[in-house]
């Protein structure tokens, strides 16, 4: 056995830098991703689900000397130095690393699992299928357990180099199976530090000397073996003797004053419905996290200010029963669940106006924005099956998000995984709006409507607000006052006193006498008009008129469905029974001023109408306190500041 730090040689290949893509995408929020990596990789090996996983993260101090191979970094640093000489900024950074590794003890963090399997195949560093090897030796492989598992890219080990001062990380773990899952008991450790290139242990007098690869490994021999045995740094950590798992060790870990507080945060934004759901356990510097403690913490000062209404939902959601409804949606490759918490003006804080998406093993992956104008949170459940599968496949290396366009070789299926997200996301507004009641007979609190786009026609009939304690705002309608026989209000109560109705106009038999028309030439042929003998008479005729009557006293609820294809929908609640109507969109500028909007198509209750004018299109047929949702695509892609107008047409005889 020869344990030694050993820096494979890079035989005159890529020379390494400071800027490394393996760890850039972690330096935004370094903390949060280093909790969030760590605890995917330990969930995604639980060996039981009769109990929980359960990690602990522990900050310990260490003195240099014990750490294993210090020598041999010091010298690594040295030619790391050596080879980079002409670069200042690299000479800055490893003389801050060589004066840590030169104080007399150094603040480090273990992180440990327990209730897991271990990194199986630390028996063999040669073999396919090694969550070992995986882990410390490779890039860009994952290998885990399940089709689903939380980490899929290989890359988010890489976050805990970020937590180390001198960017090394000792990994030791038992298992409880086999690289061929036959039950078995194995032990293995290695260290890795990610340096960069520096000239190789070689004979200075040659000119053509190589470089290292960066990476090096404190390993058994030449071929970077894993030792036969565990390792413990921290004096208070008990010996794997008995225990499956993984031990994980910071070495120089960056200390920052809030780092608990960023980690707990993390952990309860992208963990809470497997802490809820008693499938993970935390212990931080002696705050333990779980099923049982859950509560208190997510309404504890621990949890920040600007994370709170997130923290408080997500609990909340997985808690509050009969609160919280329950939908499917329904996809060509599975369904998932989702649930919605509804909030009332007295709590409308908490409403995050987003979904919460997460997938199996009950990680979070992101937010879905729903849009200011739902006072409501809400969770997507994606379970282990061909969904999950598939989503995994344009899952980015961060897990935060999926995108389609990383799939580059398939257009086909690129295309086909862009329809389902937007599916997904379609199928969660409608389940809102159902949820939400739109057209309840309350009146509804107009909270945050018109975030998408002005929910409302500024007319002079335009109704007061009205404020209850209901999550959104529907149709509210303002009685007139009373009017004389002469009307200029297009609407009037109808004969039972209910509603609006329009006032059309009919013949008032009762005028006396003829009208007079004028015959002879106008003056504008040269001539002298002159009164005619001829008179006539006010009749009911034949032909057809049409008045025109606008829906006055109406809120609008305007939502951008899919701002990038010009989809809205705008819902109200009808004032009056109508059998024809036109709607008309005007764009607003920076000064109010108006442009019409072209409608291409619009559907209502699930059937298309062909309208013929695209600036006012129809018609369709309205019920009087019947919820109206008009399903309208547009010709202007993005958010805008609208006005809408719907118009009643009567064609009467004359």
């Amino acid at each position: 056995m020869n344990e030694k730090w050993r820096f494979p040689a890079a035989n005159y290949g890529d020379r390494k830098g400071i800027s490394s893509g393996d760890t850039e995408a972690f330096k935004k929020a370094p903390y949060s991703a280093f909790a969030r990596e760590i605890l995917q990789n330990s969930v995604d090996a639980q060996a039981s689900d009769e109990a929980p996983v359960r990690v602990v993260f522990n900050k310990f101090n260490l003195k240099t000397k014990d750490i294993p191979g210090i020598e041999d970094l010091k010298v690594a640093l040295a030619r790391c130095k050596e080879f980079w000489s002409y670069k200042e900024e690299y000479i800055r950074e490893y003389e801050k690393i060589e004066a840590a590794l030169n104080e007399n003890s150094l603040v480090c963090l273990r992180v440990s699992d327990f209730n897991t399997t271990g990194l199986v195949g630390v028996e063999s560093s040669n073999k396919e299928n090694n969550h070992f090897l995986a882990l410390t030796r490779g890039t860009g492989i994952s290998e885990k357990a399940g089709e689903v598992a939380g980490g899929s890219k290989g890359m988010g080990k890489n976050a805990a180099f970020l937590m180390s001062k001198i960017r090394t990380v000792f990994y030791s773990t038992r298992t409880n199976m086999n690289i061929d899952e036959t039950p078995g008991t194995n032990i293995g450790s290695i260290g890795v530090a990610d340096f960069i290139s520096g000239y190789v242990e070689d004979d200075k007098a040659n000119p053509n000397r190589d470089y290292t690869q960066g990476k090096g490994f404190f390993s058994s021999d030449d071929f970077n073996s894993f030792l036969s045995r565990t390792l413990v740094l921290d004096p208070t950590h008990n010996s794997r003797s008995k225990t499956n798992g993984t031990d994980i060790y910071i070495i120089g870990f960056r200390d920052s004053t809030n780092w608990e507080k960023e980690v707990i945060n993390s952990i309860l934004d992208s963990f809470m419905a497997a802490i809820v759901r008693g499938q993970l356990e935390i212990e931080i510097n002696n705050t333990i996290i779980n099923k049982d403690t859950i509560q208190n913490i997510v309404y504890s000062d621990i949890v920040s200010t600007g994370n709170k209404s997130n923290i408080i939902s997500q609990y909340r959601l997985l808690t509050d029963g009969d609160n919280v409804k329950v939908y499917d949606i329904e996809t060509d490759y599975g369904n998932c669940v989702l649930y919605i918490l509804p909030y009332g003006k007295d709590e409308e804080e908490l409403a995050t106006h987003k979904c919460v998406m997460v997938r199996h093993p009950l990680m979070k992956i992101k937010d879905e924005p729903l849009g200011a104008s739902f006072r409501v949170s809400a969770m997507c459940m994606i379970g282990n099956d061909k969904l999950g599968k598939m989503l995994r496949l344009i899952e980015n290396p961060q897990h935060i998000d999926w995108e389609p366009k990383r799939i580059v070789d398939d257009s086909s299926l690129k295309k086909e995984l862009d329809g389902v997200l937007k599916d997904i996301k379609e199928q969660i507004t409608e389940k809102i709006i159902e949820c939400l009641q739109l057209g309840n007979t309350n009146p509804l609190d107009p909270y945050g409507a018109g975030s998408f786009l002005p929910d409302e026609d500024f007319g002079e009939n335009h109704s007061e607000d009205v404020v209850n304690d209901n999550p959104i705002e529907t149709t509210t309608v303002t009685p007139p006052k009373e009017v004389k026989k002469n009307f200029k209000n297009a609407n009037q109560y109808d004969e039972n006193g209910q509603g609006l109705q329009p006032d059309i106009g009919d013949i008032d038999d009762d005028i006396p006498g003829e009208i007079e028309h004028p015959t002879g030439e106008n003056d504008g042929q040269g001539c002298e008009p002159h009164g005619g003998t001829e008179t006539g008479t006010r009749t009911q005729g034949d032909n057809v008129i049409m008045v025109r009557s606008k829906l006055s006293g109406v809120k609008y609820n305007v939502i951008a469905v899919d701002k990038a294809n010009g989809k809205i929908k705008v819902i109200f609640k009808a004032p009056i029974t109508f059998p024809e109507c036109y709607l008309s969109i005007c764009m607003l500028d920076d000064s109010n001023n108006q442009e019409h909007v072209e409608i291409i198509s619009m559907k209502y209750k699930d059937t298309d109408i062909m309208g013929d004018n695209p600036y006012e299109y129809g018609p369709f047929s309205i019920t009087q306190n019947e919820k109206v949702v008009l399903e309208i695509t547009t010709n202007i892609k993005g958010y805008f500041g609208a006005t809408i107008k719907v118009v009643c047409i009567e064609r009467k005889a004359k």
